[in-house]
Parts: C-alpha cells; sequence; structure tokens
C-alpha cells in the first residue's frame, strides 16, 4: 500500500480523490449511525460534516 500512495494510487479502499464529497443529512445518518454520543451534538456535527464537505 505504500507503494501505491507514494505512486499517487489510491488502492481500492480509497474514495475517488478527484471528486468532490458530498452527502446529503440521510447518508450522514447512515454513516454516524455506529457512534453513540450522550451530549446530543449529532446535529452540530452533521452541521460540520456538511460545511467540510461543501
Amino acid at each position: 500500500m505504500l507503494e501505491e500512495l507514494e505512486q499517487g494510487s489510491p488502492s481500492y479502499v480509497t474514495e475517488d480523490l478527484t471528486s468532490t464529497a458530498s452527502a446529503d443529512d440521510d447518508e450522514i445518518r447512515e454513516r454516524m449511525s455506529g457512534n453513540l454520543c450522550r451530549c446530543g451534538a449529532y446535529g452540530g456535527i452533521r452541521s460540520a460534516i456538511r460545511e467540510v464537505s461543501s
């Protein structure tokens, strides 16, 4: 894998590095579904993810 990285070739587990990442609220919720947070900050976390991905 390090050789692939040095050559700039993403491996089969690497996301498409040339396209802009985007996700709607449903996808963000789905991807966060395995995390348990008792602080109730999910709304803020989703907002931060949307901001960074835009």
